[in-house]
């Protein structure tokens, strides 16, 4: 019996790649180094900050301190939240998804984005009601595809809500082919959602679609 379900939040609820891509490019510009939409989306999709910039650094063949990271994370947060006005799109079906679960699941996003990026969006597009928490990248030590933000996600509903759930109660909807492994390697069950990557590219999930729209009706009977 599923008992909770958990979110990834950048191109799973909104669509805010672009404005994340488009923060990266300027900081990036900055060390004379460019960054191309196809290699943010190949590459480095399922980052967080941190691993990001280590990433890619590396394959640009830069050396750094973990100081230098950190200075670039903070001008990469000033810089996506200046961009926050800008219209970030809300995929379709969330919202109406989000309507249905309500009360019938505990609910929670575990993504690779900060903290205070998702709560800040959460807010501005009035969708912090239903979720119970937020566990983000400064909440964890390791990025996807490591389950650690899931497994962050399952100790806080035990703590919280029903100490008797397991990772099998648990589903994970995602974009990226690492945000899938870490949802399996957690031992979750998981949907793809193609909004960032082609169904191909997200096999290891249990399901694909489209959109929240095709599976609002089969939720969470198709497990």
């Amino acid at each position: 019996m599923i008992k909770a379900v958990i979110f990834d939040f950048d191109g799973v609820i909104v669509d805010s790649e672009p404005l994340h891509l488009r923060a990266f490019q300027r900081i990036v510009e900055t060390l004379g180094l460019k960054l191309s939409p196809t290699d943010y989306y190949l590459r480095y999709l399922a980052c967080d900050d941190k691993s990001f910039f280590k990433r890619f650094l590396e394959d640009n063949g830069q050396q750094y301190t973990e100081r230098e990271i950190a200075r670039l994370v903070k001008e990469k947060g000033i810089c996506f939240e200046e961009m926050i006005g800008e219209d970030i799109r809300i995929f379709p079906g969330i919202v109406e998804f989000l309507e249905t679960i309500r009360g019938r699941f505990h609910v929670a996003i575990g993504s690779g984005a900060l903290t205070g990026e998702i709560n800040l969006i959460l807010r501005h597009k009035g969708l912090s009601e239903f979720f119970g928490f937020v566990i983000g990248a400064d909440d964890t030590e390791n990025p996807k595809p490591s389950p650690e933000v899931y497994l962050k996600c399952l100790e806080r509903f035990r703590r919280d809500y029903d100490g008797t759930i397991t990772a099998a109660q648990c589903v994970v909807f995602e974009d990226s082919p690492h945000g899938v492994l870490a949802a399996k390697r957690a031992g979750m069950r998981c949907v793809g959602i193609s909004n960032s990557c082609s169904g191909d590219e997200l096999g290891l999930a249990d399901r694909v679609t489209e959109s929240f729209s095709e599976i609002i009706d089969d939720f969470p009977e198709m497990f």
